[in-house]
């Protein structure tokens, strides 16, 4: 139902918009295509919640941390201090909120810490699936549960497959679609019996060690709401409305999570989604996730068809690709753009004879047109292709931007605090004791070795950290070095001071390497954003590093850099001149696409992909294919040009 429409200063919403922020109680799905401003209605909506009501609680969870931070820092514009009643984050770092509070009832404490890198969990299966010890896990006590799991485990030995990379590709699968060793899901319907025993024994393991991976969150988050009813009464309580946005993107876990979170009897979800828009079929989105939602819910429906980013012309090809596609909301509307044409170049189209002649001519077009860098971007589905085209803007003259998800540092200083810091939250744990020793020997090629700093550590209570800073002063000879370990007890050991300790590190200049610049420019935008959310007030060491192992690590763009984007990354942004490139069959679409055939769901996925890069567009698009790549010639365009009818209005 809808309530009284209310204004709000400086913005001004078409109808549809107007009734989206005007819904009140009840289920409502707003389909929202493309620069339709979704997160504007989406942020107003919640705002004028709080302003109807003060006593109202509005929690929102966002797909990525970026999404999260665009609608905190609006709401923040129109809301001020009362901002602090919506609570804005991610689902898997919601799902880290409820188990800090309410994790011990599935076993996990407070100071869990994440699993962030690929190593780390294959070292867990190594130990997991090994007969020999381990020298991360060899000196723990288990419990009886894990001993009995693990013995099972050996009866499938010759079954279990030996590549632990392949392994991890199974479990992040078992955790998106929500498998629970209950029931079976599309990849283990004919699965051999040994993965039930598996999974239960792997997240049996992360509770033994206090350690969750990414999977492992939504996982916990989702059996401690299913299986204790007092808390799922108490998290209800504290959200009165909920939003989602990207709800195209989301997985089974986060759908079952979300499910759980709504009072059935009193559904007050706001779903803002584009069917259009699933690209994450591969992380578990699904095309039939909007149907299930509007099944298990009365929904309103709400379209926002409306562009305001793009070229009527980009919104007339966009129409024209994705109606090739089946799997859509039957009752969807297509795009309308209210941005019209003042010039006649808005697309462009080019074959180049290779790859390279390709590359360069993005250089020539941009010092041509007098384009300014900041406001163009490369889109290519491929990796691969922008990390050649990065090579070729180098060459001439340009300063490429091409970020790739980082879950850690690299610089070796900053790796260093960052173990440090892990174990000064615990400081029993011989895990992170031996990274630090790693890392103190990346930093300074000083060997100090676990056994000698766990033999001084019985002498002063078991304190790894304490014990691992009197070897270390012992032994170091550089008075920068000497100093560093000094902040180390002054600040982490005899008080535990982690502001003023990152405060004062971020002041020194350790090396030369413009890498350590650029990732603490990074770290203290992240901190900074971590800050934000939970305040200095509320903030303690194990909820910081949590925090912060939930973000990506890209360091910041540079002005006058030019941005190299695969789609998914480019996804939510926009530019005034986009080049799309490697448009050509076994590209984009992909080979596999390809392969599977014209009317399998990889392709329609595919061609969703070229539909939201298109749609990144507020000027100018250039398409751009070569006949030769990697050597192989004879390439064929991609068939989403002709489907978007390209080549019937333009001379190629």
């Amino acid at each position: 139902m809808c309530g009284n429409s209310m204004n709000f200063n400086n913005y001004s919403l078409n109808e549809n918009q107007q009734r989206a922020v005007d819904w009140n109680e009840g289920p409502l799905l707003v389909l929202a295509g493309p620069g339709s401003g979704k997160t504007l209605v989406l942020t107003l909506r919640a705002t004028r919640l709080l302003q109807d009501n003060f006593q109202a609680s509005v929690l929102a969870l966002t797909f990525t941390n970026k999404a999260a931070d665009e609608m905190r820092r609006r709401i923040d514009e129109i809301m001020g201090e009362r901002a602090d009643r919506i609570h804005l984050c991610t689902f898997h770092s919601f799902a880290g909120d409820i188990l800090r509070q309410h994790g011990s009832h599935v076993g996990i404490q407070p100071d869990f810490s994440l699993l962030t890198l690929e190593e780390d969990r294959i070292a867990l299966l190594d130990f997991l699936l090994s007969e020999k010890p381990s020298h991360y896990y060899e000196y723990r006590e288990y419990s009886e549960k894990f001993q009995l799991l693990k013995e099972k485990l050996k009866n499938y030995t010759a079954s279990i497959p030996a590549d632990h990379h392949n392994l991890l590709v199974l479990l992040d699968r078992l955790f998106a679609d929500s498998y629970n060793c209950e029931f079976k899901t599309s990849i283990t319907v004919k699965t051999p019996s040994w993965i039930p025993i598996f999974f239960e024994a792997y997240c049996q393991l992360l509770i033994e060690h206090n350690r969750l991976d990414y999977g492992g969150l939504l996982y916990f988050a989702k059996k401690l709401l299913s299986e204790n009813k007092g808390v799922l009464r108490i998290t209800r309580l504290a959200w009165k409305y909920i939003c989602v946005d990207e709800f195209q993107d989301t997985n089974r876990a986060q759908y079952d999570l979300l499910h759980l979170l709504v009072d059935s009897d009193n559904p007050n979800l706001f779903v803002v989604a584009d069917d259009d828009q699933i690209i994450y079929q591969w992380n578990g989105a699904s095309p039939e996730r909007l149907q299930v939602l509007l099944e298990d819910y009365e929904m309103g429906i709400v379209q926002l068809p409306e562009n305001y980013r793009c070229p009527s012309i980009i919104i007339k090809y966009a129409n024209h690709l994705i109606r090739h596609n089946h799997i859509r909301n039957k009752y969807k509307k297509p795009l309308i753009s209210l941005k019209s044409n003042d010039k006649s170049d808005f697309v462009t189209i080019q074959e180049y004879s290779d790859e390279y002649e390709e590359y360069s001519a993005i250089s020539k077009i941009i010092i041509k047109n007098d384009w300014n860098v900041d406001e163009c971007v490369v889109l290519a589905r491929s990796g691969k292709i922008l990390e050649k085209t990065a090579q070729s803007l180098v060459l001439n003259g340009f300063t490429p931007y091409y970020p790739r998800r980082k879950n850690e540092f690299e610089c070796s200083s900053i790796r260093l605090i960052y173990a440090a810091l892990r174990l000064a939250n615990t400081r029993h744990d011989r895990e992170y004791l031996r990274r630090l020793c790693l890392e103190w020997k990346n930093f300074t090629e000083r060997i100090i070795e676990v056994v000698d700093v766990e033999a001084e550590a019985a002498l002063c209570g078991g304190d790894f950290l304490r014990a691992w800073i009197d070897i270390a002063l012992n032994e170091v000879t550089c008075d920068s070095h000497k100093v560093l370990l000094q902040k180390f007890r002054q600040y982490l050991v005899d008080r535990l001071l982690v502001i003023e300790f990152l405060d004062w590190f971020w002041s020194i200049k350790w090396s030369d390497d413009p890498l350590e610049t650029e990732e603490k420019e990074t770290w203290i935008d992240l901190h900074n954003e971590v800050i934000r959310e939970h305040s200095l007030e509320n903030i303690t060491l194990h909820l910081y590093l949590q925090e912060l192992d939930l973000k990506s690590k890209i360091c910041l763009q540079t002005p006058g850099s030019l941005s190299l984007l695969t789609v998914h990354a480019a996804k939510g942004l926009e530019y005034k001149h986009v080049f799309l490139i490697g448009m050509v069959e076994g590209i984009f679409p992909s080979y596999h696409a390809v392969r599977k055939g014209p009317i399998c769901r990889e392709m329609e996925e595919e061609r969703r992909n070229c539909f939201v890069a298109i749609t990144r567009v507020k000027e100018t698009l250039c398409i751009s294919w070569a006949k030769n790549y990697d050597g192989y010639s004879g390439k064929n365009p991609s068939r989403f040009i002709k489907e978007m009818d390209f080549l019937i209005e333009n001379d190629s």
